[in-house]
Formats: C-alpha cells, sequence, structure tokens
C-alpha cells in the first residue's frame, strides 16, 4: 500500500518500481489473451486460421477500446482528484464509471452480433477465412460487457491501492484462457469457436473478481448499489478523460483493418497470415511500453494535482529511460531469434516463414521509438492536457500512418506495406521530442513545492494551465492543500 506522504515525498525510483512492475504485469497478461488464441490457432488450424483471426482482430480492439475509454479515464480523474484530497468526488466517478460499463457492454453486445460479418466481409474475405472469422467474432460480441468490465475496473482498482491485486487477478485470467485454449481447441476440436469461448470465460473470471472488491469492505473507492448513477456530465468528463486511450485502441483497429486491406490487395491471405504473427510479436513489447506508461500514471497524476512538478518531472524522465531500454532489448532479442519467435505461431510453413520474417525486419526498428511515442500522449492524459495527447494519437494515425500506409506500396509493393508503421514511428517521435522539451522547460520553471505546509495550515496555489503559465483566474483550478490524512491510495 502506497499512502499519501510516500506519494509526495517518498523516493522516485521505488514508487516506480512499486507501481510499474505490478501494472506491467497486468497489461501484459490481459493483452496476451489474443497471443494465446493465436498461437494455438497457428498450430491447430494453420494459416487460415491465423488469417481469419487478424482479420477479425479489429473489432474485438474495439471492444477493448470501449473498456480503456471508460478505466483510463475514470483512473485519470480519480488520481487528480485524491491529490486534491477530494475522496468524494473521486466515489462519485467511479460509481459513474461502473454503470458506463454495464450500459456500453449491453449496447455492443447487440450492434456487434448485428453487423458482425459486414465487419468482415468489407474488407473482401471469403471461404473459410470469413466463415472463421464469423465464429470467433459472434461469441466475442456476445460477451462484450466481461471484456469491458475487465478492461475498464483494473485501473480503478489499482487507483484504490492495489496494483498487486491486480496484476495476480490478471495473471489467473491468462492461465484460465490457456487452460481452455488447450482444452476446446487441441482436445475437444472446437476450432475459432473454441477460441473465442475460452477468451469470454478469461475475462469474465477478472470483471467478477474486480468487481467483488470495488464492493468489498476492503475497497476505498467502494462501489454501492445505492449510489450508482448515471449522471450525463460526469460520464462525459470521464469519456473526455480516455479519449486519448480510445482514440489509441480505436485507431489501432482501423490500423488493422487497413493493413488487412492493403495486405490482401498489394499480397494475399498469406500475407494477412505473416501480419498477425508480426503483431503478436510486436504487440508483446507494446503492452510493455503500455504497461511502464500507465504504471506511472498514478504518480504523476497525484503529484501533479498536488502541484508538486520536480516530482513529475523526475517520473517522466525515468520512464523514458525504461520504455528505450525496453525498446533496444526487443531489438536485439528479435533481430539474433527471429525464426525461433516466428516458428512460436507456425510450425512447418516455410512459405509464411519466408514472408513474416522479410516483414519482421522492416518493422522491427520501430521499437526503438515506440515507446517514448506512447508514454508522450499517456503522460498529457495524465494530467488531463487532453488536447496534447489526441495531437499525438490523431496525428500519428490520420496525419502520418493513413498516407504513408497508401502510397509507399505504390512505390515498393508489398515492402512499402511494410514500412508505413516503422517510418510513422520515428516521423512522431521528433514531433514528441519537441513537445517534451517545451514541458520540462515548463515543469523547471513554473510553480513549485518544496513541501507540505505545516498541520492545520492551508494554502492556495495556482496550478499550471494548458499554456504553461500559472491560472490565476479560474478559481476551479486551484489546488488547496489540507494536512495529510493517513488514507491510502495509489
Amino acid at each position: 500500500m502506497v499512502n499519501d506522504e510516500e506519494m509526495i515525498s517518498g523516493n522516485i525510483v521505488s514508487l516506480f518500481l512499486k507501481f510499474a512492475f505490478p501494472t506491467v504485469v497486468g497489461v501484459v497478461t490481459a493483452g496476451i489473451q489474443g497471443i494465446i488464441d493465436g498461437f494455438f490457432i497457428g498450430n491447430a488450424i494453420g494459416s487460415q486460421g491465423l488469417a481469419a483471426i487478424t482479420l477479425a482482430y479489429p473489432a474485438y480492439i474495439v471492444i477493448i477500446a470501449i473498456g480503456v475509454i471508460i478505466g483510463i479515464g475514470a483512473s485519470s480523474l480519480t488520481a487528480l482528484q485524491l491529490g486534491k484530497n477530494n475522496l468524494g468526488r473521486a466515489l462519485d466517478i467511479v460509481h459513474n464509471a461502473f454503470s458506463l460499463c454495464l450500459f456500453t457492454g449491453i449496447i455492443f453486445t447487440v450492434v456487434g452480433l448485428v453487423f458482425c460479418e459486414t465487419s468482415i466481409s468489407i474488407l473482401g474475405a471469403t471461404g473459410s477465412a470469413l466463415a472463421f472469422a464469423r465464429d470467433y467474432l459472434r461469441i466475442i460480441f456476445a460477451g462484450s460487457v466481461f471484456i469491458i468490465l475487465s478492461v475498464a475496473l483494473e485501473p480503478l482498482v489499482r487507483n484504490d491501492g492495489k496494483p498487486r491485486l491486480c496484476m495476480n487477478i490478471m495473471i489467473a485470467g491468462v492461465i484460465v484462457n490457456l487452460v481452455l485454449d488447450y482444452l476446446f481447441i487441441m482436445h475437444m476440436g472446437m476450432g475459432m469457436k473454441g477460441a473465442a469461448f475460452a477468451t469470454i470465460i478469461a475475462f469474465a473470471l477478472p470483471a467478477l473478481l474486480l468487481t467483488n472488491y470495488l464492493f468489498s469492505r476492503e475497497a476505498k473507492l467502494k462501489l454501492r448499489l445505492k449510489a450508482m448513477k448515471f449522471k450525463l456530465s460526469t460520464q462525459i468528463q470521464i469519456l473526455g478523460a480516455g479519449l486519448p486511450s480510445f482514440v489509441m485502441q480505436f485507431s489501432l483497429a482501423l490500423v488493422l483493418f487497413a493493413h488487412n486491406y492493403m495486405l490482401l490487395r498489394y499480397g494475399s491471405e498469406l500475407a494477412v497470415s505473416a501480419y498477425g504473427v508480426i503483431g503478436y510479436v510486436f504487440s508483446i513489447f507494446s503492452m510493455l511500453f503500455e504497461g511502464i506508461a500507465l504504471g506511472v500514471q498514478p504518480i504523476i497524476g497525484f503529484n501533479y494535482g498536488a502541484g508538486y512538478y520536480e516530482r513529475v518531472s523526475k517520473t517522466l524522465k525515468l520512464t523514458i529511460l525504461s520504455c528505450i531500454l525496453t525498446g533496444v532489448i526487443g531489438f536485439l532479442l528479435i533481430s539474433l531469434f527471429p525464426e525461433k519467435v516466428i516458428r512460436i505461431f507456425s510450425q512447418g510453413d516455410a512459405e509464411l516463414l519466408e514472408v513474416t520474417l522479410r516483414g519482421m525486419e522492416i518493422f522491427i526498428f520501430s521499437l526503438l521509438v515506440e515507446g517514448t511515442v506512447l508514454l508522450t500522449a499517456i503522460y498529457f492524459q495524465s494530467i488531463n492536457r487532453i488536447r496534447a495527447a489526441l495531437f499525438i494519437y490523431l496525428g500519428k494515425i490520420f496525419v502520418v500512418l493513413f498516407p504513408l500506409l497508401f502510397i509507399l506500396p505504390v512505390f515498393f509493393g508489398l515492402d512499402g506495406v511494410w514500412a508505413a508503421s516503422p517510418a510513422t514511428e520515428y516521423i512522431m517521435m521528433l514531433v514528441v521530442m519537441g513537445m517534451l522539451s517545451k514541458e520540462f522547460k515548463l515543469l523547471r520553471h513554473d510553480v513549485k513545492v518544496e513541501s507540505r505546509h505545516s498541520a492545520g495550515t492551508k494554502k492556495v496555489l495556482p496550478v499550471v494551465g494548458n499554456n504553461g503559465k500559472a491560472d490565476v483566474e479560474e478559481s476551479s483550478r486551484f489546488v488547496t492543500f489540507r494536512p495529510a490524512e493517513k488514507r491510502d491510495i495509489s
């Protein structure tokens, strides 16, 4: 458990390890669900199965995105409110987030089942690939509410001071998925339907366990049925705060959709299968980057809300260094053992191996900069600078990636499709370097607080506004420091 005093005065490296490690494990274990499906489908059904699950993945990511916008939005707002010692407002946010999860889960189930086949056939997929993808998605859509609850409640429980509990729950979900995939696919021959059922059950377990915790006496951000609310203004705030993360996830679905289309146009279903394998491998490192960035979100949000900008700066620098180091390690591992990595998902398919190796040779360079780009966007979201975060997410996808994805293949064929994503990451790296340089200057020169004032003393301090200057006109942006309480928070 981490209390208020440790958040504002504890060693930054120690806090980083306490939050980042369990969050990384939680994010990776939650995100590895789809990778587990790909492993068993690839080995049991082959390249057609891999193509089908790759075609179905964009719709699956959209469901994840709904959970992300609610969970990250609500957790960012609660961290800022707790930093201002406003527990009542934090509870109001959590109750609205929970009801929003249930509502969107029902909506997604209905809409998804109606338009399931349309979302796949629009790519031009036919035959067994279309049938396999349809079988998988129908079950995924039916269990949407469990996916949304699992994804959304995890950051809220983490903000409640339970990062290790979240980690253990997510690990349990992965183990369940692994066991059920083995039973359903390898032993019972259920194919794509078996993979989908295993995934839904694996998400249902964390959803129920996280819900149970939030309703328990142990939770500080405790849910109560009588206090459950559907306040439109609060839910709009939650969606607004989580919009950058939603854009990131939803854009990933669009990117996958666009890549699948271009791969079918300039390659074949084999190229789509290769892209699926590459996606599984590189998504592991993307999840590591995301876990590191989300892990420090409570530290950054709390200290920024409390006015401790020097600690925010130190945390951000440490996190950037961690992302760069992770990318370098990933680059070296994949460079040294590319064939062994690919054969995890496909045994004995020489043609698939050749196509995948070529794509991976190009994709690998994105690892060196991807983490810093993602971290910068999540940082701005953590301090409620939504426009800056959206600028990174939207600019990356719509201003840079999509044009490259449709222009490069005209000149370089299939290699142009593979090169679009790495080229985008390097262009965005130049952009975020300028943004980070400006941000560090603002954190260094704006209002700094050396320590909390003695018990019983109150002082009103201005919070840095979007223009980097102290906001002295809007009283709603002021922070009132109160005597430190013994309330635990993360």
